[in-house]
């Protein structure tokens, strides 16, 4: 595959894909033996056009191996009428962008870009069909022959494990087998390609007769199709493809292989021969390779790797091929343990499977799990585009999606058992073992782990505090190292003024300094006048403070004070783009409701604080509210906010610090007038929810439940907030914390699960979370409420307490990092009331916290009596779960 990113266009298919699998096409032939497939989606003006070739590296000439990857990777450099280079920069021009790859069967072209770029993209791809073989040159060889070679390097031979997989279809497939070679191919096999073989290759296999080419997205068939013909339609018709013989497979007997490779673990991998791509039995062994190793649970990961401790890692995979596929199980082996038990357990398992076969329970899961995988894999218009090509290319059928599907959905236990029992032949198989070619011993410089030493002390700079002349304070970072500069305003009011009428009022003035244009600047000019100088400008709003932020280099630190100056001073709240921004929040708020884990945020503050507390409304806003704000609305909260004797300045920057005063000054200094009395502290009531309470939020369908428990903590003031800090790291805080290991690592129900403290002036709350999958739910909060449990009766250890030290203190550490980071990190305590000089304490602080500190402090600081759980998921599916967890009754709440 070329090294690029391709332009990936996420798109929602049709509602008849959703749920009969059946995607609308126009299949044809041309006359030059072409096969075209057309598929119409007009969600988005995207269009694609994906090519399949079929020829591979199956097809590559006796001592020529590598050459159809390497041709892949040719037809990139150019034509008469494009020359090198002008391809990719034609298409990237036009917005769009391409990418190939080669396997076995086949090699595939893909373009996508804006739908008014389609001809451009059928253009290219006809030319180089056309003429790419003729305008070959040694030159162009010998380029693309080094960067494959390169690609041989770093992905074959300077990759874990890749000598042994390289190995794999040299030892499966006899010589003269089509299959025999690697797709990489071999080093002396590309040096050895030369232009003639080149173009010889071109001539047979890249003809139109040996291709399909589908076109997808927003398109007009009249237009496209006398486009197709045109430029497609009138290249000439070659010889048919003659494809190699097959020779029968006759493997018997156990190959035994040992491959020494610079690694740190040994590797078992075993390997069979099983039924080809889609053909009957296919589907079975998919679904075995699921069920033996995909997830936690899954029956090897078991038995290697949770009870045996045998291996650190085991997958198994279903290798699909045109002529015959093979299936591998492939067991990294735990430090001390031995390859002939962990090759003794795999024997074992695979045998009960081959007699008993699955379980219909472990059915059901892979079966589903596979089909929401290839649907959800369909959701991008380009991999539609390839999967139409690849079922024509298998099945002579382009729109085959609902057939592949049904084989899945029909499986039975008994069929997966029969054809897992004839792959899986303990007498006709490779076992390939990979062994470190540099064996740990006593003795050796790496076999002892090193101390880990106390840290050196640490310092943070302190910054140089300074006064413009209306009185706004300002501190100031120099930092030599880059020419660069970046300041942050900071208003000591925000959104918890704004009235339950106007929720969302703060943010949106905040996105109008940057969207609504300045002083005499619309919009659109403001923000090319950004763009000028490479300037990045924000503006936004929590709930007890607003901000503004620029950075740029110091060369242009003048010109981006004047454009901030007129931003923060000489906002235009132009009521067009305020039409334009409120349109598409209120959209975009809208569209939140699609994603549960921001349902669960919203609907747990709105259940914990109550509907009326500022803390229960979102700063975003919501659709309705946003709706009704206006333009007065939006600057009656400027006036209230953004005012001078409400802002601190932090800066941080190369430039002297006379100069960076001066340029304030220039910039700031005349702003003046307004209110400027301060922000009256605030005064916050208690949280409405004051007992233990459940709250579900129904998303029929859903695959997870997003949980989310909200419990009532102090506040930013807390003498212990960095003690309460080391207890959530503990909990939930990290990725070997007790929540993240027990349900993701010893469970398999989540990604990830976590907690922490969240602080400002008046108040507190922790918060735990995971999404976990649905058929866990009330599984998962049974392993919540057990760790909660536990950590409440003041168990935490030293080890414990040791590691959340060292990871608050990199933590407070690497939040310095760059100016952005100190700036950031200084407008973090100011908003909390604290000086910068804080960072200092807190460091000496953190080496003194003793788990004894934290379990004095932990039964108090759960206080699960009073917690707030919320689940958004399928209630059908969460009720039949919640009985014996030890949870109230829930109730049902809208979004």
């Amino acid at each position: 595959m070329k090294n690029r990113f391709a332009l990936v266009a996420l798109l929602a298919l049709s509602a008849a894909l959703a749920t009969a699998q059946d995607v609308k096409v126009d299949k044809y032939i041309l006359p030059n033996g072409m096969t075209v497939i057309l598929h119409e989606d007009h969600t988005l003006p995207v269009a694609t056009v994906n090519i399949w070739y079929h020829v591979g590296s199956k097809d590559e000439p006796e001592h020529r191996s590598g050459f159809a990857h390497l041709f892949e990777h040719l037809m990139f450099m150019g034509t008469e009428r494009v020359p090198t280079g002008q391809y990719d920069k034609i298409m990237e021009g036009g917005g769009g962008s391409n990418n190939a790859s080669t396997a076995e069967d086949r090699t595939n072209y893909f373009d996508v870009g804006p739908a008014n770029l389609l001809p451009t993209l059928l253009w290219l791809e006809a030319d180089r069909l056309e003429d790419l073989g003729r305008t070959m040159t040694q030159k162009k060889l010998d380029l693309q022959r080094d960067v494959v070679k390169n690609e041989r390097r770093q992905t074959t031979e300077n990759t874990p494990y890749g000598k042994a997989y390289e190995a794999i279809n040299g030892l499966m497939y006899p010589a003269l087998h089509p299959y025999h070679t690697s797709v990489i191919g071999s080093m002396q096999d590309l040096d050895n390609a030369a232009v003639q073989d080149v173009q010889a290759f071109f001539a047979t296999y890249y003809v139109p007769n040996n291709a399909s080419m589908v076109v997808a997205g927003d398109f007009n068939p009249a237009e496209i199709k006398p486009l197709i013909a045109k430029l497609f339609g009138t290249l000439p018709r070659k010889n048919d493809v003659t494809r190699k013989s097959v020779p029968v497979l006759n493997y018997h007997g156990v190959h035994r292989m040992t491959v020494t490779d610079q690694v740190q673990a040994a590797k078992t991998i075993m390997v069979w021969h099983s039924p080809a791509a889609y053909q009957p039995g296919d589907a079975e062994m998919n679904l075995t390779a699921s069920i033996l190793t995909s997830g936690l649970n899954s029956r090897l990961y078991q038995r290697l790797v949770v009870k045996e401790k045998l291996a650190t890692d085991v997958s198994s995979n279903q290798n699909d091929l045109l002529l015959g596929s093979y299936f591998y199980i492939d067991a990294t082996l735990a430090p001390g343990a031995s390859q002939d038990k962990l090759e003794h357990a795999i024997d074992e398992e695979i045998a009960r499977f081959a007699k008993d076969g699955p379980t219909t329970d472990e059915l059901k899961r892979q079966s589903a799990s596979l089909e929401y995988q290839t649907l959800s894999g369909l959701q991008s218009i380009e991999r539609v585009a390839d999967k139409l090509n690849e079922y024509e290319f298998y099945f002579g059928n382009p729109n085959s999606f609902k057939s592949v599907l049904d084989t899945y959905r029909h499986a039975t236990t008994k069929g997966i058992r029969d054809y897992s029992r004839q792959t899986f032949d303990p007498e006709a198989r490779l076992i390939l073992r990979v062994v470190p070619d540099s064996p740990k011993a006593e003795g050796d410089p790496r076999h002892d782990k090193p101390a880990i030493p106390d840290p050196a002390g640490f310092k943070p700079q302190m910054p140089e505090e300074m006064t413009l002349s209306n009185g706004i304070k300002v501190s100031y970072w120099n930092r030599p190292e880059f020419p660069l500069m970046t300041v942050g305003a900071q208003f000591n009011t925000g959104a918890d003024q704004d009235g339950a009428d106007k929720t969302g009022a703060a943010m949106m003035t905040a996105q109008m300094l940057s969207q609504g244009g300045a002083g005499n600047l619309d919009a659109q000019a403001f923000s090319k006048a950004l763009d000028l100088i490479g300037a990045q400008f924000s503006a936004g709003a929590g709930h007890q403070s607003a901000s503004a932020n620029i950075s740029v280099t110091a060369a242009n630190f003048d010109k981006a004070l004047s454009l901030y100056g007129d931003a923060i001073i000489h906002p235009k709240f132009d009521a067009k783009e305020w039409e334009r921004l409120q349109r598409l929040t209120a959209t975009n708020l809208e569209q939140e409701n699609d994603d549960a884990a921001t349902v669960a945020s919203k609907v747990a503050n709105r259940e914990f604080w109550g509907a009326g507390h500022p803390y229960g409304r979102p700063v975003s806003g919501t659709p309705e509210s946003v709706r009704h704000l206006t333009v007065d609305d939006l600057k009656a909260d400027y006036s209230r906010i953004f005012e001078p004797g409400k802002a601190t300045l932090f800066v941080a920057g190369s430039l002297p610090a006379a100069i960076v005063k001066a340029s304030l000054e220039k910039a700031l200094g005349s702003w003046r007038g307004m209110n400027a009395l301060a922000a009256s502290p605030p005064n916050y009531s208690a949280p409405a929810n004051q007992s233990l309470r459940v709250v579900i939020v129904d998303k029929p369908g859903a695959v997870q439940t997003v949980i989310r428990f909200m419990f009532p903590a102090t506040d930013a003031k807390d003498p212990n907030r960095l003690k309460l800090s080391a207890l959530s790291l503990i909990l939930g805080g990290s990725f070997t914390s007790r929540l993240n290991q027990n349900l993701r690592e010893d469970k398999g129900y989540t990604y990830g699960a976590g907690s922490r403290f969240v602080r400002a002036n008046g108040i507190g709350y922790l918060t735990s979370t995971a999404d976990v999958r649905a058929d866990v739910t009330g599984a998962s909060l049974k392993e919540f409420l057990k760790e909660f449990a536990k950590i409440r009766t003041g168990d935490v250890t030293d080890t414990e307490a040791a590691k959340a030290d060292s990871t608050l203190r990199t933590e407070t550490i690497q939040g310095l990092t760059g100016i952005e980071g100190i700036v950031a990190q200084a407008m973090g305590f100011n908003s909390l009331g604290l000086p910068f000089s804080t960072i200092s304490s807190d460091l000496a602080q953190i080496a003194t916290i003793k788990a004894s500190d934290i379990n004095a402090l932990a039964n108090k600081s759960i206080p699960f009596e009073s917690a707030l759980v919320v689940l958004v998921g399928d209630k059908a599916q969460i009720l039949k779960q919640l009985e014996g967890v030890g949870l109230p009754a829930p109730v049902e709440v809208k979004p």
